[in-house]
């Protein structure tokens, strides 16, 4: 279709409302038989009423537009202008136009526009504004205008999804396919998607890096000397070795477990619920711990750390048990914990403070 043909009866107007229907109501009724469909049937209501005047028109052309639909809302607008201008069109004589040729449009481009979509708005545009507005938020807060970082957001935001979505929506009304030819012609579509992508991608991994904090309290002492010269150094896990190599390597090591689990079809609940497990264990571990320092007298037989070394075993001791159940076989569960009490008790016989080594390993 040409910009250059004939005027119909659709107004600035008529597209407007159908650009706000689809804005408030495109997630209405979604569902996984047609995702979208019923969203984008009322959006081209309005449209429809007015190009069609008998009820068969009107049903046939509703019908039409229930069928399967799924794009990214704002930057799939597009779509939406394309297909008014196709049924404005179709409804002034054009016969070259069918149903079959406007269900075509409607497929061929919702998946592109939903990629291109995604990327320009959750891959850069919200990352980039999160961001300033988190750092406007953090430097703002001693002098009390820690607000204005939200109302940032907030405003790039509504930029993005009112203001550049009813850009995109009437735009494709306006130059019809004409706009998306080019687009796909000179390869735009896909330059576009890759410089987003890259860009949101830095901007995703600089926010990993400054707001996912994950860190070890792992620790054991070293005494050196002997009698009154003795010397006892604490030597951390993190300040030692993680913040000495690469500060940033636990955090890394934790998101890049959660794409993997993503990947492997885990769902978001599930992913959730792990990482609850782990710190609710590990704040669980810490307490326990202080309170076995503090009373260290209950459980003299581990010497200070004692609870800790004996939730490790038991842990160790379950995990290994619990594997073995799921790939029923408990031969390899029972010769690993079998193995790690013969290695406990060889190591702490070569140990001069027989309990730190048991403890250590436990920890690990």
């Amino acid at each position: 279709m040409s910009s250059q043909q004939a005027k119909g009866p659709i107004t600035r107007n008529d597209v407007l409302q159908s650009f706000l229907r689809w804005l408030f109501f495109s997630h209405a009724n979604y569902n996984w038989e047609r995702y979208q469909a019923t969203g984008f049937a009322h959006a081209m209501a309005p449209i429809i009423k007015k190009l069609y005047k008998s009820p068969e028109d009107i049903k046939a052309a509703l019908k039409r537009h229930l069928i399967f639909f799924n794009t990214e809302p704002d930057t799939g607008g597009v779509i939406h202008g394309m297909v008014i201008a196709l049924e404005e069109q179709r409804a002034m004589g054009n016969v070259d136009i069918d149903d079959e040729t406007i269900n075509n449009v409607k497929i061929g481009l919702m998946g592109p526009f939903a990629g291109l979509g995604d990327t320009l708005k959750q891959g850069l545009w919200f990352p980039v504004w999160q961001s300033i507005g988190i750092g406007v938020a953090v430097a703002a807060e001693g002098a009390g205008s820690g607000i204005l970082g939200p109302i940032i957001y907030f405003i790039a935001a509504c930029f993005y999804t009112y203001a550049f979505g009813w850009w995109v929506y009437w735009q494709g009304y306006a130059q019809g396919q004409t706009l998306v030819t080019r687009l796909l012609q000179t390869r735009l579509l896909d330059d576009v998607r890759t410089g987003a992508a890259i860009l949101g991608a830095s901007v995703l991994g600089a926010l990993g890096a400054q707001f996912v904090t994950v860190a070890t309290g792992l620790t054991f002492s070293v005494t050196s000397g002997k009698g009154g010269e003795a010397v006892t150094q604490v030597f951390s896990i993190q300040e030692k070795l993680f913040n000495a190599l690469y500060p940033s390597l636990l955090p890394l090591a934790t998101i890049l477990l959660i794409i993997w689990l993503f990947r492997r079809k885990v769902s978001i609940i599930t992913v959730i619920l792990y990482l609850f497990g782990v710190c609710f264990g590990s704040a669980l571990i810490e307490s326990v711990s202080r309170y076995a320092i503090t009373e260290s007298s209950i459980f003299g037989v581990f010497s200070e750390g004692g609870i800790p070394t004996l939730i490790g075993i038991v842990v160790i001791i379950a995990c290994a048990y619990y594997a073995g159940m799921r790939q029923k076989n408990l031969k390899p569960a029972i010769n690993f914990i079998v193995g790690f009490a013969v290695l406990l008790v060889v190591v702490a016989l070569f140990s001069p403070d027989r309990t730190e080594p048991i403890q250590l390993l436990a920890h690990w």
